[in-house]
């Protein structure tokens, strides 16, 4: 049999994606995202895609992707099924952190949805800095959307922002699956300059947007509650309606005060039994 040691890691290649289809083809019930993001993923000069073949065969999928100053977001960790309890993904992800530290990086980060996976992690040292629920509202014909606010109001909402009921559940990290990074006011520029914030009645609540896996619109954070909060969240379905999408998500951590305002306004808890888990680990 086969063991670890005898791994090599290598860049993925085009040539790679029909076996990549068929590593992929029983993770999450056939619904991996994997396949829709390959050819972004193989073409992406700033990011290393890695393959590991055990005899010339690919059996094991990650990806080391910078996205912030110092840090590195890991992703993509897969095993093909015929090797699994075979210690292939920890040795592919001690090689990963390995070589985030030799280039510099001070921390590591990533996200996951998988009890495997979960201790995988924990056990390599990383430590979960936040949890989240994903919440949905359907779309809905109504009123106008939410305000969208420019770079210059950054330093204003960063001071409410900081200082919101719940704010702390979310790890000083915004629940972005595909790059978790700082709560901050620069960051808060950042996403305003790229039109990601939405703003309620007086700026008493306030909403990031991140990148969809649908066609919705995707929060990573919520800040507010009450009739504030509860205005943010019509808006942003009205907002869905008006684009042509069929949702909105809200990921938001178990136990924050805004659960309410979510209830009260239409959103349903879609996936409280899967939650989504962030983790860190210093380099």
């Amino acid at each position: 049999m086969e063991t670890a040691e005898e791994l090599t890691i290598r860049p993925v290649r085009p040539a790679d994606e029909e076996r990549i289809l068929e590593i992929t083809r029983d993770v999450w019930d056939g619904h991996d995202y994997i396949p829709r993001v390959f050819d972004r993923w193989v073409s992406d000069a700033g990011a290393e895609f890695q393959g590991a073949e055990i005899d010339g065969v690919l059996i094991g999928l990650q990806r080391l992707r910078p996205y912030a100053p110092g840090l590195m977001w890991y992703e993509g960790l897969r095993v093909a099924s015929t090797h699994h309890r075979r210690g292939i993904a920890r040795t592919m992800l001690n090689a990963a952190v390995d070589e985030a530290r030799q280039h510099g990086f001070k921390e590591m980060r990533l996200a996951t949805r998988d009890s495997p996976a979960v201790n995988l992690f924990e056990s390599t040292g990383f430590r979960r800095v936040s949890t989240t629920n994903w919440w949905r509202g359907m779309r809905l014909e109504g009123d106008e959307p939410a305000r969208i606010p420019d770079s210059a109001e950054a330093e204003r909402l960063w001071a409410a922002l900081k200082t919101s009921k719940g704010i702390e559940l979310y790890g000083g990290v915004f629940a972005d699956m595909n790059g978790a990074r700082d709560i901050d006011v620069r960051e808060l520029e950042s996403l305003a300059r790229d039109g990601l914030l939405r703003v309620g009645p007086g700026g008493r609540s306030l909403a990031a947007l991140r990148t969809p896996w649908a066609q919705n619109i995707a929060v990573s954070l919520l800040a507010g509650t009450g009739g504030a909060a509860r205005e943010l969240l019509m808006a942003l379905r009205y907002e869905a309606d008006a684009d042509g999408l069929t949702h909105v998500t809200v990921n938001l951590p178990p136990g924050h005060p805004a659960e309410e305002d979510l209830e009260a306004t239409g959103y349903d808890l879609a996936d409280g039994e899967r939650p989504g888990y962030i983790y860190a680990l210093t380099l």
